[in-house]
């Protein structure tokens, strides 16, 4: 089986038999021209190499089989193989059967930049994130994060998160001429964002979420504030409660700027009283949530009622108010908005409105997945409703 040569050379060896075969030669000038995988019954003859350079690096990284081992596997061209990769239609279901279990055999992996080349695409899309610390902290945006991912898979897509505290994070056009996208989701842009200007004018698939803007190239997914907040007081002072405050949320952000506007017009048209000292400006955080409870605790007469823009800011309500043994909803009730899993959890559970995050998700993922078809469609504006989820926090108001 060896020949007599310095350099001894092995005509076969199965896979079975090959890392004990690596190891009792590791270091040796000894080479495989005709290295064989696969089961005995198909041996496959596929590359060599010299066993030395093996020394302390996994086998792994140098018996990954190629396009071409697959096509001779299957006996089948090479672009036959392609075509098999690329989902092409036009393969026989007999021949792509035979190319796939010579994939599973081998152990085959495309590779992902030369499928790119070839479909003129990245295949995969950049969700804009504005502070990663906030996404880290907040639950609701870590499991709509979860969804677009899930949305994805179908379309065989990767998504790359960027952070827009990045150095270059003024100029997302970049990640279009540097070829690492495909289109980008940007989630909670801010009022007046001038990033967007520039998505439009080169006409870059892009979609907002909870934002929105006019611009004729830019697609917009949100949920309605307007009937959110509107929803809300009506529910309280269908309970006898007048005296309502509001904690807003990041007033740079659109979706708290809208929620803000819709709390101030609705108390005004149900007639009831509204003034500076009734709103607490947060920032999404349970902290804010906690200083908005001192700042209403001051008041005389104390408002019976706060409607707390995320339930993050109401569950920081939540902590304050027991620490400082006022009961909720005794003596103040309290609601909130998203419904993330901890607001089942508190005591009292709270009151909220369920943000539908897998339609939004789909959404999103869905109008960019058209944009970047290259058809020139008109921007989407989406906008889906809520769900309230009745629980502990709200009362009657008792009149004291």
């Amino acid at each position: 089986m060896f020949s007599d040569s310095r350099t001894r050379n092995i005509s076969a060896i199965s896979s079975r038999a090959l890392p004990g075969f690596l190891q009792a030669n590791s270091g040796r000038n000894t080479r495989l021209p005709d290295l064989v995988i696969g089961s005995p019954d198909r041996l496959e003859r596929i590359r060599s190499f010299p066993i030395r350079e093996l020394k302390g690096i996994p086998s792994s990284r140098y018996l990954m089989a190629s396009q071409s081992d697959v096509a001779k596997l299957a006996n089948v061209s090479f672009m036959t193989v392609s075509r098999v990769v690329n989902g092409d239609p036009r393969v026989k279901s007999e021949t792509r059967e035979r190319v796939q279990r010579a994939i599973e055999e081998l152990g085959y992996y495309p590779n992902s930049i030369a499928r790119a080349l070839n479909r003129q695409r990245t295949m995969t899309i950049g969700l804009i994130l504005q502070k990663l610390d906030f996404v880290l902290s907040e639950p609701y945006i870590s499991h709509l994060i979860y969804h677009i991912e899930k949305a994805l898979i179908p379309h065989d897509y990767d998504m790359l998160i960027v952070s827009g505290e990045r150095r270059n994070g003024g100029d997302l056009t970049l990640l279009f001429k540097q070829k690492k996208v495909d289109g980008v989701i940007i989630l909670g842009s801010q009022i007046g964002d001038p990033r967007l200007q520039a998505l439009s004018e080169n006409r870059y698939p892009s979609v907002l979420l909870h934002a929105h803007s006019d611009l004729p190239c830019i697609s917009c997914v949100d949920v309605n504030n307007y009937s959110i907040i509107e929803y809300f007081i009506d529910y309280l002072a269908a309970r006898g409660h007048r005296r309502i405050g509001f904690i807003s949320g990041d007033l740079s952000v659109l979706n708290a700027y809208q929620r803000l506007d819709a709390y101030e017009a609705y108390m005004m048209k149900r007639g009831l009283p509204f003034g500076k000292e009734l709103v607490f400006r947060g920032n999404w955080s349970s902290g804010s949530g906690f200083e908005a409870f001192l700042h209403f605790n001051e008041l005389r007469p104390r408002p019976s009622a706060v409607i707390a823009s995320n339930d993050h800011m109401a569950i920081g309500f939540l902590k304050a108010a027991y620490e400082h043994q006022v009961r909720i909803p005794e003596e103040m009730s309290l609601v909130g908005i998203d419904d993330i899993e901890m607001s089942a959890f508190t005591t009292p559970k709270l009151t909220t409105m369920r943000q539908p995050m897998q339609t939004i998700a789909s959404a999103a993922v869905e109008t960019l997945i058209g944009a970047m078809g290259g058809k020139d469609k008109p921007a989407a504006r989406i906008v889906l409703e809520a769900e309230p989820v009745i629980r502990d926090s709200c009362g009657f108001f008792s009149g004291a």
